[in-house]
């Protein structure tokens, strides 16, 4: 199965911006649909394939992990989840699941608030695992990036970044003061700064892809 999607370069100012980029690889196993977003104006085609390198492996398993966890809903489809990409849509895909999970005022506070800080470590780690191999990735020169490294890559960002959403919107339903939320607040500090690693590192692989073009993808 293949999907054709092709999206124009924009310039402004003299710059050319980001252009969106669209691969859509449905697999019949997990129905996941992958989007990439890289400079230039694209036509491409995608095709099933067993390959998997350990970067696709560990941005496919975290994705799994974050909606296993219950820290993101389900993917809503891949005309959803590109349209997160493209406008950058900020309530988009936050689990409202997780946060009516904290709203039982039976239970302590700081249970919720420890809970929260736990998830967010836990959401951390195992975003950590993801960057470590894309840096391998960008380290290794003589390792052509894929296309669907790079879309692997960035489906884990934007559902890491939804979740840090869904952490704080939990956080917030408990309306503590700094001093109570502190645990939760600096585990969602932390994660957010290793999701802005993880974006940088998503240009950086797009920025590789395009040097090289769409060789053994």
């Amino acid at each position: 199965m293949s999907l054709i999607v092709t999206v124009g370069m924009m310039k402004t100012g003299g710059n050319f911006m980001r252009s969106v980029f669209i691969g859509a690889s449905f697999v019949l196993l997990s129905g996941c649909a992958t989007i990439s977003m890289v400079p230039g104006e694209a036509t491409v085609e995608t095709e099933l394939s067993a390959d998997q390198t350990a970067l696709r492996t560990a941005a496919n398993t975290y994705c799994d992990q974050l909606e296993d966890e219950g820290w993101v809903s389900a993917s809503n489809g891949f005309a959803n989840f590109a349209s997160i990409l493209m406008h950058g849509e900020p309530n988009s895909g936050v689990s409202n699941s997780y946060s009516e999970g904290f709203e039982d005022p039976s239970i302590e506070r700081s249970f919720h608030v420890e809970s929260i800080a736990q998830d967010a470590r836990a959401a951390r780690n195992g975003l950590q695992t993801v960057t470590a191999e894309a840096r391998k990735v960008l380290d290794n020169r003589a390792v052509e990036t894929q296309r669907r490294d790079v879309t692997s890559f960035e489906r884990a960002l934007v559902r890491a970044q939804q979740a840090s959403r869904a952490f704080a919107e939990a956080l917030n339903t408990l309306k503590g003061d700094s001093a109570t939320n502190a645990p939760a607040e600096t585990a969602i500090a932390d994660f957010n700064r290793e999701i802005d690693t993880a974006r940088r590192l998503a240009d950086d692989l797009a920025a590789r892809y395009a040097s090289i073009g769409d060789v053994a993808a």
